[in-house]
């Protein structure tokens, strides 16, 4: 077997290595379906679990949330604290959100929306809507921010995590409103006035998909999550589906939307007539395109993730990541769309 076929193959096989946690057949019944339907086939797969007490989950906390050092994983700051001492449960999609009696619902104690927190930073965030803080912050901690909010569709305070974490509060802020979507005319406060619409579908406004895709994209599932999500799963005994797959954001709010989710997720069927060859020397991809017309471009990973997009007027392509692996290009050129797979190797 030549190098490269090998090492398609054991990227193929490491991918399959991480959804092996899953448990077979969970997400069949979403599997062929699109846009609300499939977020709905969703909610009917999560919604039954069990239901935990909310006072214990520090004692979960120490398997769902325990740093490999020797430390509660805190999102919200950077001190590492090895007693529940001085940490607060907080729910990252706020709980004032769905119910002026929340204790009373099942979301209250729900884990894939609960985390050990700093208090300081929690009673910061209070239930200010997620976001990107411009100027001088009223609260900032080296990790989190609270401030005046610079993305445009919401004027208002928000908070903000750091980078690395940005992407699993979007995931899970897409979990909440999957698996409670029966909530959705509970929604109130802040969280309708800033991100969410009182329906089951699209449920988030114009500004919070484009605010939480941007960071499901910009920071990709992580060890942490994945761990963290089998560990749930074996407390609650259910998922986060936008852990396991991260693409079905995309098929119920992104570039995916109006095609169908296939659970096997199988690679789009190549263009016969339209190849790509990675120039390793270069860090360029070359495409047998026509040059000076405009095509529009998205690289995907092997499990679904938007690595770059863009539009190009020649035919090579400057690959901005750093990950070697196995990609799939999907191009829009004079009207038609072609696919083709290319492993960066350098």
């Amino acid at each position: 077997m030549k190098f490269r076929n090998l090492f398609t193959f054991l990227l193929l096989l490491n991918v399959w290595n991480i959804y092996a946690a899953i448990p077979q057949n969970y997400y069949i019944s979403a599997s062929g379906l699109k846009d609300q339907g499939l977020k709905t086939a969703l909610f009917n797969i999560i919604k039954q679990h069990t239901q935990l007490e909310y006072y214990a989950s520090a004692t979960y906390f120490r398997t769902t949330d325990w740093h490999p050092n020797g430390y509660f994983w805190d999102m919200y700051s950077n001190i590492q604290r090895t007693t529940w001492t001085g940490l607060n449960r907080e729910h990252n999609f706020p709980k004032s959100w769905w119910s002026a009696t929340p204790e009373t619902t099942v979301a209250y104690s729900d884990l894939h929306n609960l985390y050990p927190s700093d208090p300081t930073a929690n009673e910061a965030k209070s239930n200010y809507p997620l976001g990107e803080v411009t100027g001088v912050p009223v609260f900032q901690n080296g990790v989190v921010k609270v401030g005046t909010n610079r993305v445009a569709g919401y004027n208002g305070t928000v908070f903000e995590p750091a980078d690395e974490y940005k992407g699993d509060f979007a995931r899970s802020y897409m979990y909440v409103v999957t698996c409670y979507e029966d909530y959705s005319q509970n929604w109130r406060s802040l969280g309708t006035a800033s991100m969410l619409q009182k329906n089951t579908y699209p449920v988030f406004n114009e500004y919070a998909v484009n605010l939480l895709l941007k960071w499901h994209r910009n920071d990709p599932v992580s060890e942490k999550e994945t761990k963290r999500n089998d560990a749930v799963y074996s407390f609650q005994n259910n998922r986060n589906p936008f852990i396991d797959f991260p693409a079905l954001a995309e098929y119920i709010w992104g570039y995916y939307k109006g095609q169908a989710w296939d659970v096997n997720g199988e690679i789009p069927v190549p263009d016969p007539e339209f190849y790509v060859v990675y120039l390793p020397d270069e860090n360029k991809l070359y495409m047998n395109i026509a040059e000076n017309k405009p095509a529009e471009f998205f690289i995907y990973s092997v499990d679904g993730m938007l690595i770059q997009n863009g539009t190009t007027h020649s035919k090579k392509i400057n690959i901005n990541t750093d990950k070697n692996g196995l990609f799939i290009i999907v191009l829009y050129n004079s009207g038609t769309r072609k696919v083709a797979k290319f492993v960066k190797n350098n």
